[in-house]
């Protein structure tokens, strides 16, 4: 029989069972604001910067897409709290760190 897991408790979900995708869209905001008080020599300085970096690495600075499978209880947690900010309120397991493994 074929499993899925759940990314943040780690259980098996059985082939057909109740599972839940969470999808994770990080888009860079760019307001295209270029300060007045930059002089030519820094913008070049800036643009050759660039060019000694890692493309995929500047690729994944301005988009990435993550995606994780959830079980039911882990969905609902998520839901209610997803960046574990009231972990005590909403009385979520002690083992939880609110990462998304």
């Amino acid at each position: 029989m074929r499993y899925d897991v759940c990314d943040r408790c780690g259980v098996k979900i059985p082939e057909g069972g109740l599972k839940y995708i969470v999808r994770i869209d990080i888009v860079a905001d760019d307001d295209n604001i270029i300060p007045e008080d930059i002089t030519d020599e820094e913008l070049d300085a800036m643009i050759s910067g660039i060019k000694e970096f890692d493309p995929d690495m500047l690729e994944r600075d301005v988009h990435q897409e993550l995606a994780f499978i959830l079980c039911k209880r882990c969905k609902e947690q998520f839901t209610r709290d997803p960046f574990n900010t009231m972990k005590d309120k909403l009385n979520i397991d002690e083992g939880w760190s609110g990462e998304l493994h």
